[in-house]
């Protein structure tokens, strides 16, 4: 009976053993309904339990559907606003930000910087290395960025190798009331400066990639808004136009924009569209500008540079057009062209009788990543028929510093052509000395910056610290943009070893060239190293009468006279030429004579320097005697046999100070020469040892084919002992511990006549009761080796 029908039984007629038979069927009745109701509540609860189990399992695949989403959504948010590359922000963000940014100092009256920075010779880095590690660098440099900026700044990726960096709030809100229209000073703030030169800074400190060590430098480019433009595109692109701007000003160096550029972008874009159609029309042509030697004189070189004669503007220097050319990548055909015609006309100057001269061409940093320069320079020499070593291959630092595993490999490759090689505008990158010492450098070019103002003294350091390095590897130096006497009487003095600038000439076309040549023109000999020039007196007096009384009282005297009325025009021609003795009056107006002479001794030491005056002025004359600025202090009116006398002893101390002076040259020049000798000789060991490294590999090699080889083969020298036995020849005799060392005509006694034979006739011995034929080769008819060669070919076995 049902539990339930029980319990209502007992409830209402209370306990019970047997119920009424009249009730039984009623009773059975009730209890087939409850057992009914329990099996549909119990079918009811297993729907509910599987229902409520689909139901779970469809919000758990809708959570994971929703995450998934979410994540979808983040990633993409992520891909929209951040580079996959460098983790910076994607330009749409930077966008974004700066529209920010604009809102924002739009409301409180601040200026934002906006920076476009572009990676310097980035194209090349990819070319020689690849994408990937071109997408590393990016990162570093990215990386690099960051650490040089506010948190609140925004640094993101233009493009492949451009990046936006975006200040905002540059100078802080100002005071309420304080608004005044802005003007330029973004431009003028220290803080920005520095932090712009910084930025430079961390950007090319050097960086270690697949184990090579990389320079890279950056262009900055820099708008203000709302000075520049109120819009995040002109901004952007006025800021872009400022970086391009950097980039021809010679790069790794920033620039604000200004309203001129725009003009310049426009005249730039139109100058592309035409260098391209230039070497098509011909429109180029090279000018010569000669290299000198110090110490005869001659042309020992010259440089081929590269004009370009515009149909409308005319003849268009480099300066316009070569940064344009790295840009879009014509500065690869044009130099192709540059090298090619360079070589014909050398080689056809050569045939005319003009002797024999270096010619230099420059390459770009692009021509020098290609993968077949080498291979195409001494293809153009064949072609050309000029020799190796008449052709120089001018360099610029940052172009060897970018990789400099491959500049070692590709400089080691063209010395082995026979090219001589210069590194140009030396001094104004960054070389490394550890690696200079390891380029095959022939010359190094001093930047015409030092030789301008080579008169100061850090510039004059700065040159000498060149010139003395550059002896000690064996190097050469000319020293670019020499112009006047007094730069070029440093030079010789100072060892430097030729000159290129227009103190001789200034570059010429081909005709010209040519004509200068022929001529043997030369360096006047005052200016040689040695030479010894001619006497010079200079006589400085504001008043023309006494001056005139000098010159007459003096024009005797084996020595060539100027005059100078004051000390200013005493410099001016110091400046000139050069002097040896100076003469000055001490009241003067403008400048004293004490005074002038002390700039004398600054700008030329070695002068010899006499005050005479009527005017006695103890404590300045005292002063400049104790510095050295005075040699003498003579008096007016003067004794002329004692003046005179005076002038000579000074000119024999002069004289006495340049026979020294040629004496250390020589022995300079002697060490030089001796150290360049050393630096060939050591450039001729490496080689030799290279080609003994070969050898050895190449005689391993056949030492090991004829080892393997199933032919017996012994090797015998002139006092017939054999020295070498492949392992067939040792399986002959395996009762002998080893051939070598062993007499051939014991070891088979049948060899007399064979060993004894001059030619390659066969004849038969015995070993170990068989039969071989032997022939033996003398050695020696196409190489160094000596002795015998002999293979021993089984012919049958004895009975």
């Amino acid at each position: 009976m049902h539990p339930l029908l029980q319990r209502q039984i007992k409830r209402f007629i209370g306990e019970f053993e047997t119920l009424p038979a009249d009730y039984a069927a009623l009773f059975d009745a009730v209890g087939e309904s409850y057992e009914g109701a329990d099996r549909d509540r119990a079918m009811i609860e297993r729907s509910l339990d599987i229902a409520s189990r689909e139901m779970l399992e469809q919000n758990q695949a809708l959570a994971r559907e929703l995450n998934a989403r979410r994540a979808a959504e983040s990633q993409l948010e992520r891909v929209a606003n951040y580079d996959e590359i460098t983790g910076l922000a994607t330009r749409s963000l930077a966008c974004d930000r700066l529209k920010q940014a604009i809102a924002g100092a739009e409301r409180h009256g601040q200026e934002i910087a906006v920076l476009v920075l572009g990676l310097d010779h980035f194209k090349a880095v990819t070319d020689i290395f690849g994408h990937d590690i071109g997408n590393e660098l990016l990162k570093i440099v990215g990386d690099r960025l960051v650490s040089c900026v506010r948190g609140s700044d925004t640094v993101g990726r233009l493009s492949r190798d451009e990046f936006i960096i975006i200040l905002p709030d540059l100078h802080g809100a100002p005071a309420e009331g304080n608004k005044q229209p802005v003007t330029v000073a973004a431009r003028a703030d220290p803080h920005l400066s520095e932090m712009l030169r910084r930025i430079l800074s961390v950007v090319s400190e050097t960086i270690i990639l697949a184990e090579r060590e990389l320079h890279v430098t950056c262009s900055i480019g820099l708008s203000v808004y709302p000075l520049d433009g109120d819009s995040i595109e002109t901004l952007i692109k006025n800021a872009d136009a400022a970086m391009g701007s950097a980039k021809q000003a010679g790069r790794n160096n920033f620039k604000f924009y200004t309203s001129e550029l725009s003009v310049r972008i426009e005249e730039r874009l139109a100058m592309q569209g035409q260098l391209r159609l230039a070497l098509e029309r011909e429109e180029f042509v090279l000018h010569y500008q000669p290299q000198v030697d110090l110490c005869d004189g001659r042309i020992v070189g010259m440089e081929a540079l590269v004009r370009w004669n515009h149909p409308e503007r005319g003849q268009v220097q480099p300066a316009e057009f070569i940064g344009l050319a790295e840009e879009s990548g014509l500065i690869v055909p044009i130099g192709a062209w540059v090298i090619r015609t360079a070589c014909a006309q050398a080689k056809a100057w050569q045939d005319a009788g003009c002797g024999k001269f270096r010619m230099a061409v420059n390459l770009s940093v692009r021509q020098f990543a290609q993968a077949d320069l080498v291979e195409y320079i001494a293809a153009v020499l064949q072609e050309t028929g000029l020799d190796a070593h008449s052709l120089e291959i001018e360099l610029t630092e940052s172009s060897v510093m970018t990789d400099v595993e491959r500049s070692i490999d590709i400089l080691h490759r063209f010395k082995a052509l026979g090219l001589h090689m210069s590194i140009d505008d030396f001094g104004t990158g960054y070389s490394s000395l550890s690696y200079l010492k390891r380029f095959p450098i022939d010359v190094l070019k001093v930047d015409q910056s030092f030789v301008r103002d080579i008169e100061t003294a850090d510039d004059a350091a700065i040159v000498k610290a060149i010139v003395s390095m550059a002896h000690s590897l064996g190097m050469r130096v000319i020293a670019e943009g020499v112009e006047t006497e007094s730069q070029c009487d440093f030079l010789r003095l100072n060892m430097c070893d030729e000159i290129q600038g227009y103190l001789f000439s200034k570059p010429t076309d081909a005709a010209h060239m040519g004509e200068m040549l022929q001529q043997d023109m030369r360096l006047p000999s005052r200016l040689l190293r040695f030479e010894k020039p001619p006497r010079t007196l200079l006589l400085v007096d504001d008043e023309s009468n006494i001056l005139n009384a000098l010159k007459r009282l003096l024009r005797g005297g084996r020595f060539k006279i100027l005059t100078a009325g004051s000390g200013q025009a005493g410099l001016d021609i110091m400046a000139q030429q050069a002097v040896d003795v100076i003469v000055s009056d001490q009241r003067m107006p403008g400048m004293t004579g004490v005074e002038f002479l002390g700039i004398a001794k600054n700008l030329y030491p070695d002068t010899v320097r006499i005050v005479l005056s009527g005017y006695t002025e103890l404590h300045s004359v005292t002063d400049a005697v104790n510095q050295g600025a005075i040699y003498k202090f003579l008096t007016k009116p003067w004794d002329d046999e004692q003046l005179k006398g005076h002038i000579e002893e000074a000119f024999r101390r002069k004289e006495m100070a340049d026979e020294n002076r040629r004496l250390n040259l020589e022995v300079s020049t002697a060490n030089q020469e001796l150290a360049a000798a050393n630096r060939k000789l050591e450039e001729l060991v490496k080689m030799k040892q290279q080609q003994i490294a070969r050898d050895e590999i190449s005689l391993d090699i056949v030492r090991e084919a004829l080892r393997q080889i199933p032919l017996a083969v012994i090797g015998v020298d002139d006092d017939d002992m054999a020295v070498f036995a492949n392992d067939a020849a040792q399986s002959l005799f395996d009762k002998t511990a080893s051939i070598l060392g062993s007499d051939i005509k014991q070891l088979i006694p049948d060899l007399n006549h064979a060993t004894d034979s001059s030619g390659n006739q066969p004849c038969m011995v015995e070993v170990g009761g068989s039969f071989y034929e032997v022939i033996s080769r003398r050695m020696g008819h196409a190489s160094r080796s000596r002795g015998k060669l002999m293979t021993l070919s089984p012919v049958g076995v004895k009975t």
